[in-house]
């Protein structure tokens, strides 16, 4: 199981925001982008994990995935504009068949409505306690190479039509960038859950919950 950050999508509308506002944006939303630390944190438990595949597929023998799987939609709109990260989780958890509230989740994240935002290692440790102690961090270049392309559409693969777990992205969105749709035109951090994918994860179904 992995999770994290990935771009965006479509519907970008003109106009910037000076650099403080883009600061204040950044104090009501989610965290700044991850540290040093938690990149190569990530990059090493991603890796262990890709290992893990390799191994059971050599003592599987090929293994095919279909070229689109899609697990069940279960959207939850996020309670308050902060939390995101909760609606994210709780999404996550549902498909491991489990149910725990945004307000047990922010209290978990320390965070509370219009205050704060829900950091990588927080989601990560939740993921790991309510749904499966098997899910691992992964970290996606906002300009991904051709090389993590492929092993972003590998990992989705596997956990989606593989193992049958969704993910929790943390979207990066920039001014005058990709944004999801119906997002403003300003720099984001935001949590969704990705259930599904097609064409062999060229596409991720995703489950924005401000929308």
């Amino acid at each position: 199981m992995s999770g994290f950050s990935a771009a965006a999508a479509e519907g970008v509308t003109g106009g910037t925001l000076t650099a403080g506002q883009v600061a204040e944006v950044k104090a009501e939303a989610d965290p700044d982008p991850f540290t040093p630390q938690e990149i190569a944190t990530a990059k090493a438990e991603s890796e262990a994990k890709d290992r893990s595949i390799a191994g059971a597929k050599a003592g599987l023998g090929a293994l095919a995935y279909p070229a689109s799987s899609y697990l069940t939609a279960n959207h939850v709109a996020q309670s308050y504009s902060n939390y995101c990260g909760p609606a994210t989780a709780r999404m996550t958890i549902l498909h491991q068949g489990r149910d725990v509230s945004q307000a047990t989740l922010a209290s978990r994240f320390g965070i509370t409505p219009g205050d704060g935002g829900t950091s990588w290692d927080s989601m990560l440790s939740a993921l790991r306690y309510y749904a499966h102690p098997n899910y691992a961090g992964a970290f996606l270049a906002y300009s991904p190479t051709a090389a993590d392309q492929a092993t972003y559409k590998s990992r989705l693969m596997a956990d989606i039509a593989g193992t049958y777990d969704s993910i929790a992205g943390n979207v990066w969105e920039v001014v005058n960038g990709p944004h999801l749709p119906g997002h403003p035109n300003r720099e984001i951090f935001h949590w969704v859950n990705i259930r599904g994918y097609k064409e062999s994860g060229a596409y991720s179904q995703v489950q924005d919950p401000a929308t």
